[in-house]
C-alpha cells in the first residue's frame, strides 16, 4: 500500500470548511477509484498546519494526479482559503486499525 501527504495551512475554519468539502465533493468520486482505500485528516491549531493522507494500492496511482484527484483536492483547498504547503508519496509499512471518538 502507498500513501500520498498533503500539508496544509489555514484556520480551523478553512481547514474544517475544506474536510466538509471533501468529504462530500472527493470522496464519492474516490471511493470509485481503482485502487484507492482510505483516507485521513489531521489538524494542529496551534500550528494552523493540517496533515492529509490518501491510501492506494499502487505506487503509481500516488503519482497519477488524474487518477488520484489531485486536481480536485487542490480545488477544494483553494475553495475553501487553505495553502496547500507540500505533497510527498510514501510505501505503508504498517497499519494499525483505530476507532475514533468524535
Amino acid at each position: 500500500m502507498f500513501a500520498r501527504v498533503t500539508t496544509f495551512s489555514g484556520s480551523p475554519e478553512e481547514i474544517a470548511g475544506g474536510v466538509e468539502t471533501f468529504r462530500e465533493q472527493a470522496l464519492p468520486w474516490m471511493r470509485e477509484a481503482t485502487g484507492f482505500r482510505g483516507w485521513i485528516a489531521l489538524y494542529d491549531p496551534e500550528k494552523r498546519e493540517s496533515i492529509g493522507i490518501t491510501f492506494w494500492t499502487d505506487e503509481a496511482l500516488v503519482h497519477d494526479d488524474v487518477s488520484s484527484g489531485a486536481g480536485l483536492r487542490d480545488e477544494i483547498a483553494r475553495q475553501a482559503g487553505a495553502v496547500q504547503e507540500s505533497t510527498g508519496a510514501y510505501q505503508v509499512l504498517a497499519v494499525e486499525s483505530l476507532e475514533l471518538d468524535d
